[in-house]
């Protein structure tokens, strides 16, 4: 299961908390984005059902990837003509399947 910009929802921490409802793995995922991006999740935030759901993390609800995608009819970045374009394929160098994953 991926979000717009490929991202592996089944590896997400954030993802796998919320299907488990394990508070352990909300820390853990709390911790990261505390030390990573310097944001103070408050627990009960960390809850995400997929990238594709709407109920997702409060960081990813502004998504570039997911807009252009749901504007050109695609499930995910890597269905488009133009992909990788520079901007995803700068952010997935630095983020995707890199960061918060188990």
């Amino acid at each position: 299961m991926l979000c717009f910009c490929d991202h592996d929802c089944l590896r997400c921490i954030t993802y796998l908390a919320t299907v488990k409802n394990d508070d352990e793995l909300r820390k853990q995922s709390q911790q990261f984005y505390k030390n990573k991006f310097g944001l103070d999740i408050l627990l009960f935030e960390i809850h995400c059902t997929g990238g594709h759901s709407e109920d997702i993390l409060r960081l990813c609800r502004g998504c570039p990837w997911m807009k252009c995608c749901k504007e050109k009819g695609l499930s995910a970045c890597s269905d488009c003509t133009e992909y990788p374009c520079k901007p995803l394929a700068d952010y997935q160098e630095k983020y995707v399947n890199k960061c918060n994953q188990v």
